[in-house]
């Protein structure tokens, strides 16, 4: 029995990656805490859907032109210490978000921290992961980081439903602040071996928009569906389930079932064809994104949670296996370093994200019937969501 358990596992990971892995995790559990209850929180305190597109369209407007200098500070000083600066930022987020209410002006001031943030966080994270990944057990060591966050997101959401309902939201953004900063402790530990490396501005441009590169840039587009799984999805269930304790416990509940099956896919991804997991998985999430259209009850809710995060856990492992596999082949090749090919995955996720802003605001701008202007919405993220079969 354990040698079955044991065969899901990853056993090559080195330690650059067993670091990431526990960094990774707290990094997750502060954001299982606050991450669903950003759009719910601005919705809450009055601001529209509309306005909260507006918001989220300034952050990756502006991540869009600031990403390259995230990576050319990531090759120059090291991954660590940018996803360091990046969890710091974080922190400078959530306050910053927890005072809109009191100073509104803030409202156009705390997209440019988060648009930071993540400049400096994600090109270093994915570049990492890719580096020292393990190229025979890709597939299980991302089902195993994966597992990992979906295990804090099991706790996450309902310990946060409960903190909010007792204490508010101050005491949840300074808990998640603590931890983000003890996450660091791990990769700080050891001293990064950095080699420095120049990386060009302008070509991040010019690979993006290349013609080989089209078909993966369109696959990559289709993370715009996140936009509206991560902002417009929260906001429509808040107003299915009032109670914010039995809002957390709902996504803890579909999180759970659906994360037994990433070890599976995860093991499937190393020794099958990805691109036909990746297929099967783009399936399945749109099938979610389109039920939503019919959901009005609680019990609604939860099938469709449950449906579409299993589909995004089978879209996820092997789409990332494929995104670092392409990185290490380009930089094997001396075509290009590890960094360039994740930087064009992050622009064209960047680009998707914006499509679908755009799409949002136009819709809630001349649609008054809010009800409707979500179900448009859930078949454009359905929609975006074939579109990761390109890759």
């Amino acid at each position: 029995m354990m040698h079955f358990i044991k065969s899901f596992l990853p056993h090559h990971m080195k330690r650059q990656v067993k670091e990431l892995f526990i960094f990774t995790t707290l990094i997750n559990l502060a954001l299982a805490l606050v991450m669903i209850f950003e759009p719910i929180y601005l919705y809450q305190i009055g601001y529209s859907l509309n306005d909260i597109m507006l918001f989220y369209l300034i952050v990756y407007a502006l991540y869009f032109f600031i990403i390259p200098l995230g990576a050319k500070f990531a090759r120059r000083y090291g991954y660590e210490i940018a996803m360091l600066i990046g969890s710091i930022f974080f922190i400078i987020f959530y306050v910053s978000l927890f005072f809109i209410a009191k100073y509104p002006i803030l409202f156009y001031i705390t997209p440019f921290i988060f648009a930071v943030q993540k400049m400096f966080y994600w090109p270093a994270y994915h570049a990492n992961f890719a580096r020292f990944s393990d190229q025979e057990e890709e597939g299980k060591e991302i089902s195993a980081m994966t597992v990992a966050s979906s295990l804090v997101f099991i706790v996450g959401p309902v310990l946060a439903g409960f903190i909010i309902s007792q204490w508010g939201y101050g005491i949840l953004f300074t808990l998640a602040s603590v931890i983000f900063l003890a996450s660091n402790i791990p990769t700080l530990i050891t001293k990064e071996n950095l080699k420095p490396g120049s990386f060009s501005y302008k070509t991040a441009y010019k690979d993006l928009f290349s013609k080989e590169n089209r078909k993966s840039f369109l696959a990559y587009i289709g993370f715009g569906e996140e936009l509206v799984a991560v902002i417009v999805w929260p906001v429509f269930i808040s107003i299915v389930v009032t109670n914010i304790f039995d809002l957390g416990l709902l996504i803890t509940a579909t999180t759970f079932i659906t994360t037994l099956a990433v070890f599976y896919i995860g093991k499937l991804t190393d020794s099958q064809n990805k691109r036909k997991i990746l297929a099967l998985g783009s399936y399945v999430y749109a099938l979610g994104w389109f039920f939503r259209v019919f959901i009005f009850n609680t019990l609604g809710v939860f099938f469709v949670d449950t449906l579409s995060r299993l589909g995004k856990n089978i879209i996820s492992v092997p789409l990332i296996a494929i995104t670092y596999e392409k990185a290490k082949d380009q930089e094997a090749s001396k075509k290009r370093a590890v960094m360039s090919r994740i930087l064009f995955f992050e622009m064209g996720l960047i680009i998707g994200k914006i499509l679908a802003i755009v799409a949002i605001y136009t819709l809630t701008l001349f649609i008054g019937d809010e009800s409707l202007a979500f179900k448009i919405t859930f078949i454009l993220a359905g929609s975006m969501t074939l579109l990761y079969m390109l890759l």
